[in-house]
């Protein structure tokens, strides 16, 4: 009874998902329609055909089949379309994809199971005609979906496809890991846009939590910093002959793309990143969505759940977002730490507050929350977004970010916020000083990186920024005793101050 409930809250926020994601619902048959879940993730809905009628798709399936008896046994797969099909070309400038290959795949005995053109039912067709006979990865890295969404079929259609691809892997291969990827952005039809993003809401809801399937969207390392789609990073504009839209990541493009799956891929193969962390500045991590990263002294996923819980029963007029920072001042849902409740009383009353603060997140943790469902539905009066100071901390687990890819992530997290709550007054607080004296070495990169927000979001008459950093320090830029606990996280008096700011600025009324 308790698997079934789960099951059905997941599939309850898959739709939610769907239907926010603005994708046009398209009549499709019955049996492929999410309110059948069970007949979906069977995969007798979808079926499985080939393309032995092309004859190069069928030398390169012969080819693959041929790779597999040659050995040696691949630690990765990579399973997909043209985009993954692609890492076989060496062609300058645009498409010589080989250096990545050999950077990060070679070293595993990687194969290349894309084939340009796939749809789902192809990819099917293809692990189920010997791709995946002789071989035991550790890790299959998926991407696909991209041509099924091309050709008209909807969302759900296309995730019933995935997930028919995913069950072949369980029973061919039940201990492989999965790194799914979602379908990165493109220029195209809008419909076609809108059902995308459908599907990779979906995806994001349908495995929050599997134990064996890991979901990742790294599709904001295209975009620009409006949110708009950086074409530039794609070679099909600049092909001879008509103007083609941008679909497929040239040299550039795919690089960025192999060095932000690198260290989610690492983790799943239990090895270090083959590029270490601190090095892997292709791509600006604080942008790419992920849930959690470090372990801390409560329960993550515990918390999001509750969280999802809140949105049924609880219309917060505000919002806090953010770190331990904001996890331990006070409010719902409970925790069993709190730092602040005084001045939460005090500025908060009665006041319906939903905390969003996750001990410690960095943007890319809040960026996945979001995307699973933390704000859907709220439509809060304000929200209040406090992030950034562990971003600027590496880890074994997360390298440190410059302070303008903070700027970014913080900027990516306003945009999320303005997809879900429209209406919301946001209000973004500068990162707060960290460590007890003015020579602390995290006070350079968090000066920096307030600087840059203030800039950033200078022009923006939607957004407040707040800093109140100065409140926290005496005159020579040391913390004034008792505003701090650990130099990091306020007291109940370094929560008074911030509490006051935010009445002074008029959040909540």
């Amino acid at each position: 009874m308790v698997r079934l409930i789960h099951r059905a809250g997941i599939w309850r926020r898959v739709m939610q998902a769907f239907v926010l994601a603005g994708a046009v619902w398209q009549a499709a048959p019955a049996a492929a329609s999410p309110a059948a879940p069970a007949m979906c993730e069977s995969g007798g809905t979808v079926a499985a055909t080939d393309r032995l009628n092309e004859p190069w798709w069928a030398k390169r399936h012969a080819g693959v089949l041929a790779r597999i008896v040659r050995g040696p046994n691949p630690d990765v797969i990579l399973i997909g379309d043209s985009i993954t099909h692609n890492y076989d070309k060496m062609i300058l400038p645009d498409e010589h994809f080989s250096r990545t290959w050999d950077r990060f795949y070679a070293p595993r005995h990687a194969i290349n199971l894309g084939s340009g053109g796939d749809t789902t039912s192809n990819v099917l067709w293809r692990l189920r005609h010997g791709e995946l006979d002789g071989v035991s990865p550790k890790v299959a890295l998926l991407l696909v979906g991209t041509n099924d969404t091309a050709r008209n079929r909807t969302a759900a259609q296309t995730v019933c496809g995935i997930q028919a691809i995913i069950g072949e892997l369980a029973t061919r291969h039940p201990t492989t890991r999965v790194l799914l990827l979602g379908i990165l952005p493109s220029e195209g039809p809008a419909q076609k846009v809108a059902t995308d993003r459908a599907v990779n809401a979906m995806l994001a809801a349908l495995y929050a939590e599997d134990p064996r399937v890991t979901y990742l969207d790294v599709g904001t390392i295209f975009l620009r910093p409006d949110g708009s789609l950086d074409t530039s990073m794609f070679y099909d504009p600049r092909l001879p002959g008509p103007k083609r839209d941008a679909v497929h990541p040239d040299t550039f493009g795919q690089a960025r793309m192999a060095a932000a799956v690198e260290p989610t891929l690492a983790r799943l193969l239990q090895e270090p990143p083959r590029v270490p962390l601190a090095r892997l500045s292709e791509a600006n991590s604080a942008i790419i969505p992920l849930p959690r990263l470090e372990q801390d002294s409560y329960d993550w996923y515990e918390r999001h759940r509750a969280v999802l819980a809140l949105n049924d029963t609880m219309r917060p007029r505000v919002v806090m977002i953010g770190d331990s920072i904001t996890h331990f001042w006070a409010g719902q849902p409970d925790s069993a730490r709190r730092n602040g409740p005084i001045a939460w009383q005090k500025l908060f009353g009665r006041m319906p507050v939903l905390n969003l603060g996750f001990g410690w997140d960095r943007t890319q943790n809040v960026l996945w929350r979001l995307r699973q469902g933390e704000m859907r539905g709220t439509a809060p009066r304000d929200v209040v977004i406090n992030i950034g100071t562990n971003n600027l901390v590496g880890t074994e687990n997360a390298r440190a970010n410059t302070p303008a890819e903070v700027v970014a992530g913080i900027d990516a997290i306003v945009r999320a916020v303005r997809e879900v709550s429209p209406a919301s007054r946001i209000t973004v607080m500068a990162i707060f000083p960290r460590g007890t004296a003015a020579t602390d070495p995290h006070r350079a990169p968090i000066v920096e990186t307030n600087r840059l927000i203030a800039a950033h979001f200078a022009a923006d008459r939607t957004v407040r920024y707040l800093d109140i950093g100065a409140r926290f320090l005496d005159r020579n830029g040391s913390l004034i005793p008792g505003m701090m606990i650990d130099g990091t996280h306020p007291g109940e008096r370094g929560y008074a101050v911030w509490a006051q700011a935010l009445s002074q600025a008029g959040v909540g009324r």
